[in-house]
Formats: structure tokens, C-alpha cells, sequence
């Protein structure tokens, strides 16, 4: 248990408050805070008396209870430093220490001591959480337990169902479960998150596999166009290939050796042909010389005169028939040499025709030699040829490899993305466990959970307790609240209502109930006690005056049975008589608030 016993409050410069310092002490029993207005006689609103609960709230918290801006805090007569100072003490199982809060305005500053040791931190905000802590209270708690401006706060049973829940959280000390939860569902969102995020992943390495294996198999498509285009002209080039080696075996370079060696027989047969047919021209040339000395000598032997002009002698029978043996003679030789050089002449034209046909022969022959050396040279171009086409049949056929090494990369790319999904996976498998787990331990934490469950056994106490408020408040209603603390009222004839049906002090009886219950099991179950509470305008308005001796009753119980020391802000008169303990009395003049000493 941790008890927390405020000790002083002091008031400089703090709304209506001036240079005056104005000193709280915190002591056990029924104070009263009232005052009266100079500023407007014989009235005692708008005195500052809430200025003190306010100053309270602001030394811990920072802000006021009726959230007025910082600028305004400040009181704007005097125009100096707004400061009020806390001291309290806590004692605890960790120890017994003494605390001072000093906060400031115009400048702004926190400090914090501890038995007269600095622990300001950082920054005013993270100071703000240090006390909180220290106090272990947060501002709504603190509103409903410590200070209750009931006109000014709203009621427990007006909250909505979120803020009813968060504050009793608070007073049961559960909000560990909804930090908790909280923490949960962030880091299941974060998670959660995560496996969207993953799962985004997947998808897109999914569709990247899919790209891929398109571009893939249009590669493949690709390639295997361009592999048929190629193996199409491979094949076209094997087959000239083939053709132009056969038409390689059909050119043979002996033959021109052998056209040669005929053509050089002819040539030599020709001139054989050519002497012959000189030697029949001699011959037929001389046989015609012949002729002609005989035709000559024929034309000389023998004459018709009877005496020899040569010899001048007589010619006779005898010398006439040897003449004319002699010109038959000739004349047969004659013949014989036409009919040789006929004869002759015959041979040199048929010489000379074959001679015609040799060389006709030998221009066709050279004609086929010269066609024999055109494919010679052509059979080099065609081997050239086969050359260049088995030079590209390489190189088409390196394309092809390079095609496949190109398909290659694109299955080395695809496993690799399928190995990267296969991470992938494994890690939303992971996460999945992780979602799983904290599906569990959110339902563990959660309304339904571990602090319904609490609730449970602590709701009988609090049932109790706020039926033992109703009933001391003479209220005519009863109110129970289940483990989600939905609440039900009955009224005095045993039929459920609702809050807002009950009158203004029908429902102030149920507030100050569920306010006392709240103090108590705060008390118990929170494991922390104040010394102190304020009650601003208790009695001033819905209560009669029953209503308000009933209270005071509990209030005065508790003073005596909790030895509190109960602060009621109240601007009636007759409330000054309800006071067992100090009466602080204020009075506001020209805009400024003092504390003066109570004159009845």
C-alpha cells in the first residue's frame, strides 16, 4: 500500500490570487473553503474558492480543472510570476519520502525534489509523467477521487461506455490489462502489418515469377523461331553445299590435260596434213613443169614438112612413125603426169578438207578446254563458297548455344525468385503463428478476458459498498453493475430506469455513492490512499437539507475512520457549521483574492 499524504499548498499570482501568498495546510477533518466577494457586496460567488482545488490540480498536472488556457492562468492585475508550490509525502513499501513540486508561469517551469534532492528530468512533459507515477494517478482519477468538482465534472454514471470503462480500470489499477491490450493491438496492427506487407510481397514476387516465365517462354518462343529460321538456312546451306560438291566431283582438272595432249595431236597431225599437202603442192608443181617441157617438147618433135627443119633432112616413113612414137610417147607422159597431178590435186583437197575438220576439231577442243578451265576457276569459287557456308553454319549454330544460354538466365532468375518466395512464405507462415498467438493473449487481456474475470471478484465488494452509500444517502433506487460495468438501476418499486430518470437528487445520491464506493475501492484495490479530498459546491445545489446532513455524516466517517482530511468548497453560510476543522475563509477585493482570518 501506498499512502500519500499532502501536506501544504501554496498560491502566488494563480488566477484571482495575487502577491499574497495564499497557504493551504493539509490536516485530518472537515475543512470548509468560502469567502466573500468586496467586489460585489453581500455576494460570495466568483470569490476564487475553486482556485484552490485548481491550484492543486495544476501543481500536479499542469493544467486547471476547468482547462483554462496558460495565458489566463496568470493573474493579469499583478502581472508577476504565477507559481504554486506542493509538498507532500509518500510512503511506501520502497520508503518514506518527502516531496516538492514548484510549477511556474511566465517562464514556464516544473521542478521536482525529492527529500530535497532535484528530480526534474528532461523536459516539463516527461517531469509531468515522473509524478504522475510518484502519485500513481492519472488527471481523471485524481478529478473523481481526490478533487470532485461535482457541477463542473461529469458524473461516473454520464460517462460513455469507454470512458466508464477506462476510469475504472484505473480505480480497480487495471489498466495494466488495457496498456496491454493497447500494446497488443499495436503490435498486431505492426504484425499484421507486416504480413500485409509480406503477403504484398508474395503477390508481387508471384507475378514476377509469372513475368519472368512469360518472358520466358516468350524467349523460348523467341529462340525457337530463330533456332528453325537458322536450322533452316543451315539445312539451305547444306543442301547448296551438297550441290556445289557435287558439281565439284563433276569438274575434273585431268581434263584439260587430256584436251590439251588431243588438242596437241591434232595440232601435230594438222601440220602433217599441212607438210603433206606442201609436198603434193611441190610435187604437183613440178609434175606440171613436167608437162609443160614435154608439151614443149611435144610441140618440137616431128612437122608436116618433109625435110627436118633442125636437121634440114628428109623426112621418111620411118622417121614419121618415130616421130609419132615419140609424140605418143610424150604425149602419154603428158597424160600420165595430168592424171598425177590430178591425181595429186585430189589428195592435197582431201588433205586440206581434213585438215579443215582437224582444225575445226581442235577450235571445238579449245572451246572445251576453255569451258574445263571456266569451272576450274569456278570450282575455286564454289569451294569458297562451301567454305563461307560452313563458316556461317558455325556461326549459326554459336547462335543457337547463345540462344540457350540466354534461356539459362532466365531460369536461373526464376529460381532464384523462387527461392526468394519460398523465404517469403516461410516468413508469412511465421507471422501467421505470430497473429495467432497474439489472437490468444488479446482475448486474454481483453473485456472478456483476464479482466472480467477480475472484476468478477472484486464486483461484490463494490456492489456492497455502493449499496451501503445508497442506503446511508437515504437514496430510493438501487444500482448494480455487472463485470462489464454496464450498469442496472431499479427504482423504489423494483422496475429498471434509467440514470437520466431520476431527478437532479436522486441522481446527485447515486453519484456521491458511486464517488464514495470508487474512493474506497481505490483505496482497497488500487493500493493507494490520499490523505485529502474536495468536494467544490457539494451542498449548493440538488441537495436539501437531509440530503446534505446525510453527507456530512459520511463525510465526518470518514475523516474519523480514514483520517482524511476532507476540503468542501461551498458558498453557503451555514456550511461554515458543518466545519470540524479549519475554516478558510477568502476575500476577494479589486479583482484580487486573499486569505483572511474567519470573523462570525
Amino acid at each position: 500500500m501506498k499512502y500519500i499524504t499532502f501536506n501544504q499548498l501554496k498560491i502566488k499570482n494563480f488566477l484571482s490570487v495575487g502577491e499574497d501568498e495564499v497557504v493551504v495546510d493539509f490536516r485530518k477533518g472537515l475543512h470548509i473553503i468560502t469567502g466573500i466577494n468586496r467586489d460585489k457586496e453581500d455576494r460570495r460567488n466568483g470569490v476564487g474558492k475553486s482556485t484552490i482545488a485548481d491550484a492543486l490540480y495544476f501543481a500536479i498536472f499542469g493544467t486547471t480543472l476547468r482547462e483554462i488556457k496558460k495565458e489566463y492562468v496568470v493573474n493579469n492585475l499583478t502581472d508577476g510570476v504565477c507559481q504554486v508550490e506542493l509538498t507532500f509525502n509518500v510512503n511506501s513499501p520502497k520508503g518514506n519520502n518527502n516531496f516538492v513540486i514548484i510549477r511556474s508561469i511566465n517562464p514556464s517551469k516544473l521542478y521536482v525534489f525529492k527529500d530535497g534532492v532535484d528530480r526534474t528530468r528532461d523536459s516539463i512533459a516527461n517531469t509531468n509523467e515522473y509524478i504522475e507515477a510518484v502519485l500513481s494517478s492519472s488527471p481523471d482519477v485524481f478529478q473523481n477521487c481526490v478533487i470532485m468538482t461535482l457541477n463542473n465534472t461529469m458524473p461516473f454514471m454520464g460517462k460513455s461506455k469507454a470512458d466508464k470503462r477506462k476510469f475504472i480500470e484505473q480505480i480497480f489499477n487495471l489498466q495494466i490489462f488495457s496498456q496491454m491490450h493497447s500494446k497488443l493491438r499495436e503490435e498486431y496492427s505492426e504484425v499484421k502489418r507486416n504480413h500485409d506487407i509480406e503477403i504484398a510481397k508474395s503477390t508481387e514476387v508471384e507475378n514476377s515469377i509469372i513475368t519472368y516465365q512469360r518472358q520466358k517462354d516468350a524467349k523460348l518462343k523467341e529462340r525457337e523461331n530463330k533456332v528453325n529460321l537458322i536450322n533452316t538456312k543451315i539445312e539451305l546451306n547444306n543442301k547448296e553445299i551438297e550441290k556445289v560438291n557435287l558439281e565439284l566431283t563433276n569438274i575434273d582438272s585431268n581434263e584439260v590435260k587430256v584436251t590439251d595432249v588431243e588438242i596437241n595431236k591434232l595440232n601435230k597431225a594438222y601440220d602433217d596434213i599441212d607438210e603433206k599437202i606442201k609436198k603434193l603442192i611441190a610435187e604437183t608443181a613440178e609434175i606440171n613443169s613436167t608437162v609443160k617441157q614435154k608439151q614443149l617438147q611435144l610441140s618440137k618433135v616431128g612437122t608436116n614438112a618433109d625435110v627436118c627443119p633442125t636437121c634440114l633432112r628428109t623426112i621418111d616413113v620411118n622417121h614419121r612413125e618415130h616421130i609419132k612414137t615419140e609424140k605418143d610417147k610424150l604425149q602419154n607422159e603428158i597424160n600420165q603426169s595430168n592424171l598425177t597431178c590430178t591425181k595429186l590435186k585430189e589428195d592435197a583437197v582431201a588433205f586440206k578438207n581434213k585438215q579443215i575438220k582437224i582444225k575445226n576439231h581442235i577450235s571445238k577442243l579449245n572451246d572445251e578446254l576453255s569451258t574445263i578451265k571456266a569451272k576450274l576457276e569456278n570450282k575455286k569459287l564454289l569451294q569458297k563458297r562451301v567454305t563461307d557456308l560452313q563458316e556461317i553454319n558455325k556461326q549459326l549454330i554459336e547462335g543457337i548455344q547463345n540462344l540457350n544460354e540466354q534461356n539459362d538466365t532466365f531460369n536461373e532468375l526464376i529460381n532464384e525468385t523462387k527461392t526468394r518466395l519460398d523465404s517469403i512464405k516461410l516468413e508469412i507462415e511465421n507471422i501467421k503463428k505470430t497473429l495467432n498467438l497474439l489472437d490468444v493473449v488479446k482475448l486474454v487481456v481483453s473485456e472478456e478476458g483476464v479482466k472480467s474475470y477480475i472484476v468478477k471478484k472484486i464486483l461484490q465488494n463494490f456492489n456492497s459498498k455502493l449499496s451501503y452509500y445508497l442506503k446511508k444517502l437515504d437514496s430510493n433506487s438501487i444500482c448494480v453493475f455487472n463485470e462489464y460495468f454496464e450498469e442496472e438501476i431499479l427504482n423504489e418499486k423494483g422496475k429498471i430506469c434509467s440514470y437520466n430518470n431520476f431527478s437532479g437528487a436522486e441522481r446527485k445520491a447515486i453519484d456521491l455513492a458511486c464517488l464514495f464506493s470508487f474512493m474506497d475501492m481505490r483505496k482497497y484495490q488500487g493500493d493507494v490512499h490520499y490523505n485529502i479530498s474536495i468536494y467544490d459546491e457539494l451542498f449548493d445545489s440538488s441537495l436539501d437539507e437531509k440530503g446534505v446532513d446525510l453527507v456530512l455524516d459520511i463525510l465526518k466517517e470518514r475523516c474519523e475512520k480514514h483520517d482524511e482530511c476532507i476540503f468542501i468548497i461551498s458558498h453557503r453560510k451555514e456550511s461554515i457549521k458543518a466545519a470540524t476543522g479549519d475554516i478558510i475563509f477568502l476575500e476577494k477585493h479589486n479583482g484580487i483574492t486573499k486569505r483572511v482570518n474567519f470573523v462570525d
